[in-house]
């Protein structure tokens, strides 16, 4: 079938035809002649021909155009998949006009999608360069001009949500050290004086640059404060306990002590120290009276100390009689050294005062104990006292050995002998002992004696006195024998001595001692007369022996026993 264009084409030929046609037959009408008729045809024709080679130059411009657009279009085309990273175009048309607007529909979707890109970058780029500011931070670099990628844009929107997470974590940091800067000036009185400080405190949160730097400084600055804030506190609490060591040292009563002060830390240590300063003064005018308190004081602490009489004597300002406030920081000092010692040493001091004082009430039993009269108690007492002097015998050793062990790791901790009266403390309790067992052998030494000339002790009284009736002379030890003489009636007894006679110069030793002094025992006894060595028994012969002599005792009377 003939295309529509070239029937066209053909009604074009036959409607030139008879357009001809009609003006021949208008010629032949009018009457033009055959020679005018040529000059009009030739007229017509050129007229046709020209207006046809018009027609089909504008054609052929056409057809150039639609080329060159054609190749323009190419060229676009591939810049834009080249600067969209995308893979080259492959065109479907057959036709150039198909061609060009098919080219011309991609070149035109591209700038669309490049535009859009761009724009959507240009957005982000301005937020994460605003984040990156405030920052501080290197913002995401795409080059100027540059269309992102779908990547690029993917890792900006990633990045811009980062500095977004970043600068709210850092804001929070701020606040949090702005307020607590904000709460230390307020206690310590601070006022900002550094253009840091007064940004950070004093201007907008959102004109305070998030660096990295700036938070550290801001640490840094609340750390300064702390410490300053510390240091205001510590001098607090140095102004106050000066202020009631004062106030004891003054003797100033309850009702006038008073520290209250209100306002922040600085304000209220100014007014401590203006009150320290009142105090200091009074101090000054009765600096005497305060020395010789505070030297009260410290015999006082060097008694709990057990310290010796060399050991007081080292400090020499404890005589000077010129009262100056240099004598009173030295008397003061030396306090303060003797309070920290007992304090260090309380629980060893505790000890060895509960031993010395089970030690007097010891030797005061023993003392009792010795005494010829104590039979003549009545009620009880020499039970009691029997019992609780064994039970010191038993109490003191056990005490001794717990402050030993204590001892013992304290010197090792503290690298120095722990010193009562100037000497370690198992010199000092096993001179004790020694002293005891040496008077008790010089005590049994002059009985001995005694007993050799014939000196009576008050249990060794005549049959026949008055005081006592016949019927309650006790029998002492054994039999007794009596004389008389018709001049008079005079009593005589050949008795056997007394049990604690029998056992006359015990050496009586604590079970502690029998372990740790049995050494220093023996040579104390070595070098006695050899009347002591030979009754230096043991501690143990020494108990039975007062047992036995105990359940004899148990059996008499207070001074005498009826006849049977």
């Amino acid at each position: 079938m003939a295309r529509k264009s070239e029937v066209l084409a053909s009604s074009i030929g036959h409607l030139l035809d008879m357009k001809l046609v009609k003006l021949q037959n208008i010629w032949d009408d009018v009457g033009i002649q055959e020679d005018k008729r040529l000059e009009r045809m030739a007229s017509a024709k050129k007229c046709i021909e020209e207006l046809l080679d018009q027609m089909i130059h504008e054609e052929e411009l056409m057809k150039k155009q639609l080329e060159a657009a054609i190749k323009n279009w190419k060229g676009k085309l591939q810049a834009l998949c080249f600067e969209l990273l995308q893979d080259p175009y492959t065109a479907e048309s057959s036709t150039p006009l198909q061609l060009e607007k098919e080219l011309r529909d991609r070149v035109e979707a591209l700038l669309e999608e490049k535009n859009s890109r761009m724009a959507e970058c240009e957005i982000l780029l301005k937020e994460d360069q605003a984040l990156c500011t405030d920052l501080c931070k290197t913002p995401y670099y795409i080059p100027t001009g540059k269309v992102p990628s779908l990547q690029e844009l993917e890792e900006l929107k990633n990045h811009l949500l980062s500095a977004a997470k970043e600068k709210e974590r850092r804001l929070d940091t701020f606040l949090g050290l702005r307020n607590d800067i904000t709460k230390l000036m307020t206690e310590i009185d601070h006022v900002p004086d550094t253009t840091f400080e007064k940004d950070a405190v004093l201007e907008e949160e959102n004109l305070f640059f998030l660096s990295d730097e700036n938070i550290k400084s801001l640490e840094v600055l609340r750390h300064q404060l702390k410490v300053k804030k510390q240091e205001l506190v510590a001098t607090q609490e140095s102004l106050q306990k000066h202020i009631c060591s004062l106030w004891n040292t003054l003797q100033i009563p309850l009702e006038k002590q008073n520290m209250c002060a209100t306002g922040s830390i600085h304000q209220v240590n100014t007014a401590l120290q203006l009150q320290l300063e009142q105090l200091q003064q009074m101090q000054t005018k009765n600096i005497k009276q305060i020395i010789t308190r505070t030297r009260q004081e410290l015999n006082a602490y060097w008694d709990k100390c057990f310290y010796s009489q060399e050991q007081r004597e080292e400090f020499t300002f404890l005589s000077d009689e010129n009262f100056t406030e240099e004598l009173l920081k030295v008397h003061d000092e030396e306090l303060v050294k003797i309070t920290l010692h007992y304090q260090k040493c309380q629980e060893l001091f505790v000890n060895v005062e509960k031993w010395e004082h089970w030690w007097k009430v010891y030797l005061e039993l023993e003392k009792k104990a010795s005494d010829p009269n104590r039979f003549s108690n009545r009620g009880g007492t020499l039970l009691k006292e029997e019992k609780e002097r064994c039970l010191l015998q038993k109490k003191i050793p056990k005490l001794e050995e717990e402050i030993k062990l204590y001892m013992a790791t304290w010197e090792t901790e503290q690298g120095c002998p722990f010193l009562i009266y100037g000497q370690r403390f198992t010199t000092y309790f096993a001179n004790q002992w020694e002293q005891h067992r040496f008077k008790k052998v010089q005590e049994k030494r002059c009985v001995k004696k005694e007993d050799g000339i014939g000196f009576k002790t008050p249990l060794k009284r005549a049959l026949g006195a008055p005081s006592t009736p016949q019927s309650k002379i006790r029998k002492l030890n054994g039999s007794s024998n009596f004389t008389s003489n018709s001049g008079g009636s005079t009593c005589k007894r050949a008795r056997k001595p007394p049990l604690a006679a029998q056992k006359t110069n015990v050496l009586q030793k604590t079970p502690l001692q029998e372990k740790d002094t049995i050494v220093s025992s023996v040579s104390t006894v070595s070098q006695q007369p050899d009347e002591f060595r030979c009754h230096a028994v043991s501690y143990t012969e020494f108990t039975r022996d007062f047992t036995r002599k105990s359940n004899v005792s148990a059996q008499l009377n207070s001074t005498t026993l009826e006849n049977p």
